[in-house]
């Protein structure tokens, strides 16, 4: 299951990342289209989500969520991304993304039409990144 997120209240942006795990065997996703550092001790990400989202409700109960970082040309292509993906220990990975995060959900509040989660990093990896998509990475953070 995929949900799209694209916040309506400002410039329409490309996917970002992907938030998936899977839940009772089954692989689940969130695309996300903004994640930003909050801590580094401990390290923390923060991602929005829509509210009324029912994924996000399912998801939220995993031990482990996966956090990647598209390149480029998987932003492009975000509606076939249930195809990349694949389950490492539970937390769910797009393969060829830029960047995985391994993450546990730290703490949620409600931001209104949204939901802001606090995401522990437990680990993290890079994936192939060229040249020419390093300036996007660093723009899309």
């Amino acid at each position: 299951m995929i949900t799209a997120h694209t916040d309506t209240a400002s410039t329409p942006r490309l996917p970002l990342a992907v938030l998936a795990a899977e839940v009772n065997g089954t692989m689940m996703c969130v695309v996300i289209d903004s994640y930003f550092d909050e801590s580094l001790a401990p390290g923390l990400v923060s991602v929005r989500i829509p509210s009324d989202d029912l994924t996000w409700r399912q998801l939220r109960t995993a031990p482990r969520l996966g956090i990647s970082v598209l390149n480029p040309l998987q932003t492009m292509g975000v509606a076939n991304i249930a195809h990349s993906l694949s389950a490492e220990d539970g937390a769910g990975v797009v393969d060829g993304a830029a960047v995985h995060l391994t993450t546990r959900l730290y703490q949620e509040f409600d931001a209104g039409d949204h939901i802001v989660a606090l995401m522990h990093v437990t680990g993290r990896r890079t994936g192939d990144i060229a040249p020419e998509q390093r300036d996007y990475l660093f723009a899309a953070a």
